[in-house]
């Protein structure tokens, strides 16, 4: 893990319209330091500082507030889907939010915390979050209970659809239609592997090649664990395989002799199953 960070955020859940908002903003060769940024971008000062944190906890942007591959494949002119209106463009930058580790909060919980739990209390987060950092022993990191607790909070607002219809801005929230965390009661929530938004199979391809890299064979348990972050079960997963199969023979899953295997020889990079995606090529 690089470095840990549970702020920068400013308690600002990210909103549906900020990540094209501050990608056109960039490229149109402005900074977030800039004494005008307030009135360019139309928001207050720490939602500034708010778009510049979700931007780079997306993977739309990189160090020095340079855009990425993935964020010019989106926001672009002519990209792909400038203003998020394909429930595909929620799941990447879900996944993203989860594999860029730049928010650790959103790596720790969908890749560790939820292997051990499904359901769960903000109590036992805050617990869970203070027990691996004691155990890792993370250079240069201070557990600060105050921080992490408010960090939660804003994880919660991301994902979990306010209980009020009060204010519009609490359902502008961009990652909301995913439903992948729902409320139980007043303080227990769970994983959603039952009413989520469904989950183009793409998008999963899209996350084994990432996860795989150079490797055309993935192990099961590799695979399991993109399971989590998508809150997939096994039926989900299988009825994916069948289909990426049917799409393309070329990738195939083999379970013979006790081994679980996942191939992939279609000699397709990560680029190219988006555009396939977005071509509805498939």
């Amino acid at each position: 893990m690089g470095k840990v960070t549970f702020s920068g955020h400013e308690s600002f859940q990210c909103k549906s319209l900020w990540l094209k908002k501050g990608y056109d903003y960039l490229v149109n060769k402005k900074s977030f330091t800039d004494d005008d940024s307030v009135v360019a971008l139309g928001v207050g000062k720490n939602m500034v500082s708010a778009i510049r944190f979700w931007l780079k906890s997306f993977g739309i942007t990189e160090e020095g507030d340079k855009t990425t591959n993935f964020g010019d494949f989106l926001f672009q002119e002519n990209g792909a889907d400038p203003f998020i209106e394909d429930i595909s463009t929620l799941w990447l930058l879900h996944y993203q939010l989860v594999k860029s580790e730049h928010a650790t909060l959103y790596h720790l919980l969908f890749s560790g915390f939820h292997k051990t739990r499904n359901e769960f209390t903000k109590t036992q987060l805050l617990s869970y979050i203070k027990r691996h950092f004691a155990e890792e022993k993370t250079s240069g990191f201070v557990f600060n209970e105050n921080t992490v607790s408010k960090d939660i909070d804003t994880f919660l607002k991301n994902y979990v659809a306010p209980q009020q219809q009060t204010n519009y801005e609490d359902f502008s929230t961009l990652l909301l239609p995913l439903n992948l965390i729902r409320r139980i009661d007043k303080v227990t929530f769970a994983f959603n592997d039952t009413s989520r938004a469904s989950i183009h199979p793409l998008v999963f391809l899209y996350a084994l090649k990432d996860v795989a890299a150079d490797n055309k064979i993935l192990e099961f348990d590799a695979i399991l664990d993109l399971c989590r972050i998508f809150c997939l079960n096994t039926n989900d997963l299988y009825d994916i395989f069948e289909k990426l199969n049917q799409w393309n023979p070329a990738i195939s899953f083999d379970n013979a002799a006790g081994e679980q295997l996942f191939t992939m020889n279609d000699g397709m990079d990560k680029m190219q199953i988006l555009k396939h995606l977005y071509q509805d090529n498939f």
